[in-house]
């Protein structure tokens, strides 16, 4: 580090001294590896190496922001720290980062590789597609969700107006937006990953939907009403009720990322002063079909609501022809009913494989940490840090791993499959013929459980006639006690007069009940077309009791259902990493009332099951709290027939029919690995060699330019020999399907290639 005078002035022998001012010249800077604070007459200057340093350290810590780092340096060299080193060395730290930026560019340029190359060549296992390659249903598996951890405060000037304004009162008045105080910077990183603000709001509600359809201001997609998708009001509790209070505070309010199935980042788009609206999912979607065409399958928390909202929008006849699908994760398709489930759960989506969809949960995990450091940075450092971050994993972690994660899920496939002997085994014992009968029972749970969707008009009309009947009933009775009491003698209180005409007023008040409810009466008799009115001696009384019985039965399970899924989510987050003190035991406290209300409403759902006839059993505590699927509610939630004679609503049955289609999604894993392999490793091969010709290409012509394309080389190519060793170690797995002699060859051809690629890193 370097400084005009005091203790920071530092000299070379046999160089030149600084000027008449003391200060160093930017090329006498550069000429010893020194990036300079500012542009003309700069007064610190940083070496390389250490912003290198912090670089490579930051990216692998991300929670070592600038100013612990200068404070380290300051403790090596025994200076006192003041906030003007800070500043400082962030601006030799952006100057760094543009340099790079600008080599890379310059590289990538020679090569070809401009433009969207970078997202449509992002996973060689993905996008690497080969002449005569098996085809598969699913071209590419990607993931896509919002997070909200990585948002940024917006610097404004408060007022006096602004400042007295009560937050409890005139809730609803506007409220004039403060003036911000941040400088404008109109520096720019690329658009290498991130999608702009302007590509997103071209997706604003105002101008997505086909048949013109506008509204005042867009929703979060987890509120948004939709009737399409059968398990849409689950996610009305999920959505955060302070982020519309959190956009007075925040600029952007978190990013929403799309990952390939491997974990590379493949699209980035910033949430800004909202949530998680739908016009970022849709604008990801929207460079997914760019970038990548036809037989998408796409993994979202709320994808069977999202599909819907694809579908109405002005994407959705492009997304449609290009067979675009929808698809729901397997952690968080747990919380989404039954009938959601059987259409978009991965274990029942054909081609998919072991694929979870929960890549962003994971890429989530380890960006939170990037949170410190960038919520009161300015716009530009905050989205420069997050596509730092993005590229630093893509290039170091995500691709040392991509041959593991393959190798891994081929064993865990090959695992999986070796127990089909004992799945007919047990086919055999409980008198299951052929696997034919597990379509035929997923296709019967489907058809069943769409009739439950609704309840019949007619049933409606006659559970709203009982009532009235009930309410009328009731009236009577009050008139006739009052008109009692308005018969008797009635002492009158001297001191109180009005008892006298209060009772006289209540006796009309009363009266007029009875009329309205007979209106009620009259109206739902008119409607059912009912002759003669029912009593309670009547057939149709009974029936109706019957249905209003599973009605209430039905709410029951519902409040039940609602407890439990709150319950799973905050124990989730109570063992979180990284959860604060404060909010494990606020949660922890909350789980307390939570078991409570559980009770409480287990006993109601007991006592409404017994109404039932037949009597549904009864849950205990236990069943209830160590429920792995919220879907099994759905079976409970049908009174008007018993399901539990049913083949595929016998426990086992069912154990036994979802063992059978996790089979077969593992033989769909290893096709589809297969595919993946060849990519990899012809993918190593062709980039190796392309990179190595245009480094020979520019030797003579620009030897600077030569050797940068050589780092590059070297880093695209770093993890070469530990792929090819991993899928050398694999071809010699025994148990592995279709062995023959063919895949031999293929065997001595991966271990030709290792030695290969062995020898050209050493």
């Amino acid at each position: 580090m370097g400084r005009r005078g005091g203790s920071f002035e530092w000299a070379v022998p046999g160089q030149p001294a600084p000027d008449a001012q003391g200060y160093y010249t930017v090329q006498v800077l550069d000429a010893f590896r020194l990036v300079p604070n500012a542009p003309y007459s700069p007064v610190y200057a940083i070496t390389i190496r250490a912003l290198e340093l912090y670089r490579a350290t930051h990216l692998r810590c991300p929670h070592l922001a600038v100013e612990p780092f200068v404070k380290s340096l300051c403790d090596i060299y025994g200076v006192c720290y003041c906030p003007s080193l800070r500043s400082a060395f962030s601006n030799c730290y952006d100057v760094y980062l543009r340099l790079r930026r600008e080599t890379e560019s310059r590289v990538k340029c020679s090569l070809n590789r401009t433009g969207q190359w970078r997202r449509n060549n992002a996973c060689a296992a993905c996008t690497y597609h080969l002449s005569g390659e098996e085809k598969l249903k699913f071209s590419m598996l990607v993931t896509m969700d919002g997070n909200d951890s990585l948002k940024r405060i917006l610097r404004r000037h408060l007022d006096a107006s602004y400042a007295g304004v009560d937050d409890d009162e005139d809730e609803d008045k506007p409220r004039p937006a403060p003036q911000s105080i941040e400088r404008e910077d109109n520096r720019d990183i690329g658009n290498d990953i991130y999608i702009t603000r302007e590509a997103a709001n071209r997706w604003d509600w105002e101008t997505r939907f086909q048949d013109g359809k506008t509204v005042e201001r867009e929703v979060d997609i987890r509120t948004e009403e939709d009737g399409d998708s059968p398990c849409a009001g689950r996610w009305h509790n999920m959505a955060k009720e302070a982020t519309a209070k959190a956009w007075g505070i925040f600029d952007e309010t978190g990013i929403f990322l799309c990952l390939c199935r491997h974990g590379f980042v493949l699209a980035l788009v910033d949430m800004v002063r909202s949530g998680e609206l739908s016009k970022y999912p849709l604008a990801i979607v929207e460079a997914l079909l760019d970038a990548f065409g036809n037989d998408i399958g796409c993994g979202y928390d709320i994808g069977c609501k999202f599909s819907s909202t694809l579908r109405r929008s002005a994407l959705g006849a492009r997304a449609e022809k290009a067979n675009f699908t929808s698809l729901v994760g397997s952690f968080h398709g747990h919380a989404h009913n039954r009938i959601c489930q059987l259409s978009n759960l991965a274990a029942y989506v054909k081609g998919l494989g072991l694929e979870d969809l929960e890549g962003c949960e994971r890429f989530f995990s380890k960006s939170n940490a990037l949170a410190g450091s960038g919520r009161y940075a300015s716009g530009f450092h905050r989205k420069q840090g997050i596509e730092e971050y993005c590229k630093h994993v893509d290039a170091f972690e995500t691709s040392q791993n991509l041959s593991k994660f393959i190798v891994d899920n081929y064993k865990q496939a090959l695992s999986i499959i070796a127990g089909e002997g004992l799945l007919k085994r047990q086919m055999a014992s409980s008198g299951i013929e052929s696997v034919d009968e597990f379509h035929k029972w997923l296709k019967e749970e489907r058809e069943y459980l769409e009739g439950l969707r609704t309840e019949p008009v007619t049933e409606t009309l006659k559970m709203d006639y009982y009532a009235s009947l009930k309410n009328l009933q009731k009236a009577h009775r009050r008139q006739c006690l009052w008109a009692t009491q308005c018969g008797a003698f009635i002492a009158v209180d001297p001191s109180n007069p009005t008892k006298g005409p209060g009772v006289a007023t209540r006796r009309r008040v009363e009266r007029e009940k009875v009329d309205r409810a007979t209106q009620a009466v009259h109206a739902l008799e008119m409607e059912l077309d009912i002759p003669v009115r029912w009593t309670p001696k009547s057939a149709e009384w009974k029936q109706a009791k019957v249905l209003v019985t599973q009605r209430e039965y039905r709410q029951r399970l519902d409040e039940l259902e609602r407890l439990v899924v709150s319950r799973m989510f905050e124990l989730t987050k109570v063992n979180m990493s990284q959860t604060g003190y404060k909010l494990r035991k606020h949660i922890s406290s909350n789980l307390q009332t939570r078991s409570q209300a559980i009770r409480t409403a287990l006993g109601h759902y007991n006592a409404a099951a017994a109404e039932l006839d037949p009597p549904r059993p009864s849950l205990s505590w236990d069943e209830v709290v160590e429920y792995a699927f919220l879907a099994d509610f759905d079976l409970l939630r049908d009174s008007r027939e018993d399901i539990r004679s049913r083949p595929w609503a016998q426990p086992l049955n069912r154990a036994l029919r979802d063992t059978y289609f996790k089979i077969e999604r593992a033989r769909e894993e290893i096709k589809r690995l297969h595919v993946e392999i060849k990519r990899v490793i012809t993918h190593i091969q062709d980039e190796e060699n392309f990179l190595i010709a245009a480094e020979e290409e520019q030797r003579h012509i620009d030897p600077l330019l030569s050797y940068q394309i050589a780092k590059y080389r070297n880093e695209r190519t770093r993890f070469a020999s530990t792929h090819i060793r991993r899928f050398n170690e694999l071809a010699k797995l025994p148990g592995r399907p279709g062995e023959s002699r063919e895949e031999e060859e293929d065997e001595a051809e991966l271990d030709e290639r290792y030695h290969a690629i062995e020898a050209t890193a050493t």
